[in-house]
């Protein structure tokens, strides 16, 4: 039980830094979006929040290739 503390305080801090990482990538990304976007956007995660199933098909990542 003794280790238990130290573990869960260095998993607890890369949790905070990772956390960090993707709040500047979030900012960066919602800065570049229109408003429109999105509104859709949380429109959309409401509606998949609410449906489950087939709506969250809206999380999987979806890429163009480049050739």
């Amino acid at each position: 039980m003794a280790i238990l503390a130290p573990t869960l305080s260095k998993k607890f801090q890369k949790v905070l830094e990772g956390l960090s990482e993707t709040r500047v990538a979030f900012q960066g990304l919602t800065d570049s979006l229109s408003e429109d976007k999105i509104q859709d956007w949380k429109r959309q995660e409401k509606q998949a929040s609410r449906q489950r199933g087939d709506a969250l098909k809206i999380y999987e990542v979806q890429q163009e290739k480049c050739l």
